[in-house]
């Protein structure tokens, strides 16, 4: 009975001491003096683990600056490659800033290298963006995203943007001519701009149609600093002098120059319009708009004749006459001009002028375009120093039978 009384007492008295001890920790009294017991001090560890969980103490994070978010490269000529810009990230914070991933908008454009170490407190660190310039769009922009250990700023993103150019730009690239008088004079310009070279020079120039060469004029300007455009580095402004006595009808010109620009050592500028006068064409197939004959695609063992009606005009044409006609792929076309009357005695002559395209024509295409394939032109020389020559295009191939 005795061990059972004593067993009872340790037991009470351990369960009290223990409430006692927490309680204490805890500052709340117990109120029973009988209890008041004196507790061994705390230890210095324990002592510091209470500091550092301390409420009022802040907790240590990392705050992620970006200097610059945004570059706009400005010019650059297409296919370059590895082209860089360092981005500067400072860590304005109190822990460690780290780079945890990163994406990119075109990952075959695009690159991003992000710094191996973490940046402490007070330092910089430098993301490097890199891309490649590889496009038919004349504008490009691309955007790189890094997440970060920063609470607050989780993610940076950096944007890369710039303008793409060729080394040589020719503004316009085709000059027209329009209702140009066949006694007057007319001019336009041609604006070449190097994005790349500060010394641009036309070394030559050619008119790619001899026969009417002569009824052009060509001069070069260099430009000032002052009128260049679009950052480029030097300019020269081309000026093109249609001179009068150009024959009525279709203006096909093509200019083409050669530069001291490694990348662009040639190009060629077209020259349309019409040159107007006291002559029209009576077709129905007649564009009136670019002054050209429309025949379109004949069958070669078929081929086509058809008749157009010239309408002359003047205050003297009482002793009109038309010479023989030069055509400039004989091979294929055949004129040969009806009877002339005058609708006006000595004002108004009108004049069918047959065009042929025989059968067994070789196959030939004349629809348009660069070389062989341009448009079949055909001249009408008078006795009238006044009139001129008049001059028709018409538009054509001969193709084979089904």
């Amino acid at each position: 009975m005795k061990t059972f009384l004593t067993m009872t007492f340790v037991v009470v008295v351990g369960v009290l001491v223990t409430t006692a001890a927490s309680l204490a920790r805890l500052g709340t009294p117990l109120g029973w003096s009988a209890l008041s017991l004196d507790l061994p001090a705390e230890t210095d560890d324990a002592a510091s683990r209470t500091t550092a969980t301390s409420p009022n103490e802040p907790e240590a994070r990392p705050v992620a600056v970006a200097e610059e978010e945004e570059f706009n490269f400005g010019n650059l000529p297409n296919k370059t490659f590895d082209n860089r810009r360092v981005f500067k990230v400072r860590n304005e914070g109190t822990a460690p800033l780290r780079f945890t991933n990163s994406s990119v908008s075109c990952t075959k454009c695009t690159f991003v290298d992000l710094p191996e170490t973490p940046i402490a407190p007070g330092e910089t660190g430098e993301i490097v963006v890199r891309w490649n310039v590889d496009t038919h769009e004349d504008h490009f922009r691309q955007s790189v995203r890094v997440q970060t250990n920063d609470p607050d700023h989780d993610e940076l993103r950096f944007v890369i943007t710039g303008k793409v150019v060729r080394p040589l730009a020719v503004e316009p690239q085709k000059l027209v001519f329009t209702n140009v008088h066949v006694g007057a004079q007319a001019q336009a310009k041609i604006r070449l701009l190097a994005y790349f070279s500060d010394h641009l020079e036309v070394t030559n120039y050619k008119l790619a149609e001899e026969s009417t060469s002569h009824y052009f004029d060509i001069t070069m300007t260099p430009l000032t600093k002052d009128q260049l455009e679009n950052q480029a580095q030097s300019g020269i402004d081309v000026t093109v002098t249609v001179k009068p006595g150009l024959p009525v009808g279709s203006i096909g010109q093509s200019l083409q120059l050669t530069t001291n620009i490694e990348e662009e050592p040639e190009v060629s500028v077209s020259i349309t319009g019409d040159v107007t006068g006291p002559v029209s064409f009576g077709h129905k197939d007649w564009d009136h708009d670019l002054n050209y004959l429309r025949i379109g695609h004949v069958k070669q063992s078929d081929g086509v004749k058809t008749v157009v009606n010239l309408i002359i005009r003047g205050s003297d044409l009482g002793d009109l006459e038309l010479g023989p006609a030069k055509i400039s792929d004989p091979v294929s076309l055949k004129v040969t001009y009806g009877k002339l009357s005058e609708l006006k005695p000595g004002t108004v002559v009108r004049v069918p002028v047959t065009i042929e395209i025989p059968p067994g024509t070789p196959l030939v295409s004349h629809m348009g375009g660069p070389g062989e394939a341009k448009m079949a032109t055909i001249e009408i020389p008078t006795n009238k120093p006044a009139l001129g020559g008049v001059k028709l295009s018409v538009r054509f191939a001969v193709i084979a039978d089904e």
